[in-house]
């Protein structure tokens, strides 16, 4: 299957300038998503913003955490077009982001930031290793309609790159400037939130260092765990991970996660990662529930901040489908 993998890979390379400049212009299709996230922290700030365009509605984040207190778009809905939320490309490689509207109940924020990569993107099917893709497959029952079911995981283009938030926000009168670790993330193609059964995304970013692990439950796979991790030797990816999925098969937030990670050098990384706050998103109709939240992370001994992104399906009997959890291959 790695191979088989590899050879796919091999085949249909990451288009990075099509991923870029791919827009739903002539999309009529609800399903499909065309999404743009931005995560930057440091201690004394977070800032997490998305916007999901589809082709009827724009799927709108802001929430900032500022002295201790959270501030949050409430409004998780706008019609096409219409989000205070803009995410503009400005040159050949940043973007710009502003949002001018409340938060809350009554605080007025105006922002603007500009986006500046400071390392290369991450294709999360070409750049992971083929074993974690091969590991998922090889828990499930093969079979023809098996692989063609596949393709309701394997359509959708996601990729992260890591750099810097600058900018100003305007709060309540009192203006703040910044310049912040970042995590920039744009996927798109068909998502459909109740094909998904759970899944769990812990991001965390620092000058010095820079954390993803990601999981997900599809009807058609059970689980998939991808990551990686970057310190100043430089960027390396998750072989396995020792995540005890008891902890977040329940459907309520965890307060916090212990795990060791083993990287593709032979390294093994722990992470802590606890929750400090977060806001509830709900997804067509409340079929599917997200919760994203600013999270304290240690790992491998440096401590920093990031996401603590879990989501459930309302059909809590899908969760991990039913599966003993303990026969998972990992």
């Amino acid at each position: 299957m790695c191979k088989a993998l590899e050879r796919r890979n091999g085949q249909t390379p990451f288009d990075y300038q099509y991923a870029e400049a791919f827009t739903l212009d002539g999309v009529a299709d609800s399903l499909i998503n065309n999404s743009y996230y931005f995560s930057a922290h440091n201690a004394k700030l977070s800032i997490f913003v998305r916007l999901g365009r589809r082709a009827d509605k724009d799927e709108t984040w802001f929430a900032l955490f500022w002295e201790n207190r959270l501030y949050m778009l409430t409004q998780e809905y706008f019609p096409a077009g219409e989000s205070p939320l803009r995410v503009e490309k400005n040159n050949e490689e940043g973007w710009m982001v502003s949002f001018n509207g409340i938060l809350n109940e009554n605080n007025q924020a105006v922002f603007s930031a500009r986006f500046i990569p400071t390392q290369q993107p991450i294709d999360f099917t070409s750049n992971m290793p083929p074993s974690r893709m091969a590991t998922g497959i090889a828990n499930e029952k093969w079979s023809k309609p098996f692989f063609d079911s596949l393709q309701n995981v394997s359509g959708q283009c996601h990729y992260e790159q890591e750099g810097r938030l600058e900018g100003n926000m305007v709060l309540n009168g009192s203006s703040v400037t910044f310049n912040l670790p970042c995590i920039r993330d744009h996927s798109f193609g068909k998502r459909d939130w109740n094909y998904m059964n759970n899944h769990l995304w812990l991001m965390a970013v620092s000058p010095t260092c820079q954390f993803n692990y990601s999981l997900v439950s599809y009807p058609v796979l059970s689980v998939l765990e991808v990551g990686c991790y970057r310190n100043e030797t430089g960027l390396r990816y998750m072989l396995k991970a020792n995540l005890d999925f008891r902890q977040i098969s329940t459907g309520d937030i965890p307060k916090e996660l212990e795990f060791d990670v083993r990287l593709d050098n032979g390294r093994t990384v722990h992470v802590v990662s606890r929750v400090i706050t977060g806001v509830t998103y709900h997804f067509q109709d409340g079929q599917y529930i997200l919760y994203e939240n600013i999270a304290e992370f240690r790992i491998d001994g440096q401590v920093c901040r990031g996401i603590f992104e879990i989501g459930f399906n309302c059909d809590k009997g899908r969760y991990f489908n039913q599966r003993n959890l303990n026969s998972i291959i990992r």
